[in-house]
């Protein structure tokens, strides 16, 4: 009887253990199920658009406040005539009028990023365009033979082909605000602004919502983010130090200068794939999404599966692994997977794609 009631007990403990093994991949699998729905809801294409438009309402008003306030200071101005017609005069109302035009603009303080108020994105980006009362365009060079100055290289921009007075036709949108980037600081002041977003940077924080929409692991996410910022900062403040930033591999190629492209194709880790790109564009034109999608998700960094790319620095502040950042600034340190090579064979001409091909395991 003893052994056939320790046999009872331990087929209950069985039943009882395989129950409980069901129920946990039933709630791993519900929970799984929710991210993706959660993913499916909020990012995807649409959402970003939603919120560049957002972007796009709040300029157009800031130029609608722009004109009023000129025509404003214009009737103000009209006033200060007519009393200077009349002899000066030290009373109270010019007085006033005086300090108003003094201070008709912006305070700058409440446009500054990480202010005390702590800006939601929005108010931030109505606050930082306000002088302005148009998208920028980008500095073009002409179509003509160039050749490239090697003594300030950081001082010649390729040929785009972005428009950016839409939102809608240019390929990293956030440049028709250039205003705003400037404000940016030259460097995320934490890696985590690119991987997780930021509050306080407006430039990282749409650079993190940009690559969020695509099925990218952190330590590309995070590099080329990074290369995506510096780049921008590039675009929109051509300098020595701003040029500095960026990898050699994505300094221009001659054909950039010769044939309009769109300005993303530019941060591309491969010089020869983006030459070929660069030349066969009208081929993709009209398929540019589904292109820069597989695209995002073929490239890949040389990097050990599962080890870390961040660590903290003496002051115990989050940074960017030394070796990962070397890493990814060499162009020895970047991969492309089999898919995206099969699939568009006629980039790959020219390319050593035995020493390009990387394929997780």
């Amino acid at each position: 009887m003893s052994d056939r009631s320790s046999a009872d007990k331990k087929r209950d403990r069985d039943r009882r253990a395989q129950q409980n093994l069901r129920d946990k991949k039933l709630r791993h699998t519900a929970k799984l199920e929710a991210q993706v729905a959660h993913c499916e809801q909020y990012h995807n294409d649409t959402g970003v658009k939603n919120l560049l438009g957002v972007i796009d309402g709040l300029r157009r008003q800031n130029e609608i406040l722009v004109a009023r306030q000129k025509a404003l200071r214009s009737v103000v101005n009209s006033w200060d005539e007519k009393l200077e017609e009349t002899g000066p005069s030290n009373s109270p109302m010019t007085q006033d009028t005086n300090t108003e035009q003094a201070g008709h603009s912006f305070p700058r303080e409440s446009c500054v990023p990480g202010g005390s108020n702590s800006l939601d994105m929005a108010n931030h980006l109505a606050c930082s365009m306000a002088p302005s009362t148009s998208p920028a365009s980008l500095p073009q060079t002409p179509k003509a033979a160039h050749s490239i100055n090697s003594s300030s290289p950081w001082n010649e921009l390729p040929l785009y082909s972005d428009n950016l007075s839409s939102i809608e036709t240019s390929s990293l949108p956030w440049l028709a605000y250039p205003e705003m980037i400037a404000q940016c600081p030259d460097t995320p002041e934490s890696p985590l602004d690119i991987l997780y977003g930021s509050r306080t940077n407006m430039l990282a924080n749409v650079i993190h919502t940009f690559i969020e929409r695509r099925p990218v692991r952190d330590p590309e996410r995070l590099a080329m983010g990074l290369i995506i910022y510096h780049f921008s900062k590039w675009i929109i403040e051509p300098s020595p130090k701003t040029f500095a930033k960026l990898p050699t591999f994505t300094h221009p190629l001659q054909e950039q200068f010769e044939i309009e492209h769109p300005i993303a194709i530019s941060s591309l880790p491969y010089p020869k794939l983006r030459s070929n790109l660069v030349h066969q564009w009208p081929l993709y034109e009209n398929n540019r999404d589904e292109l820069f999608g597989l695209l995002a998700c073929s490239v890949k960094i040389r990097w050990p599966w599962g080890v870390k790319i961040l660590d903290r620095d003496e002051d115990n502040q989050i940074r960017i692994k030394p070796a990962f950042y070397e890493t990814f600034m060499k162009e020895e340190g970047w991969g492309l997977m089999q898919e995206f090579i099969n699939k568009h064979p006629n980039l790959m001409v020219g390319v050593d794609v035995g020493s390009l091909v990387f394929n997780i395991v």
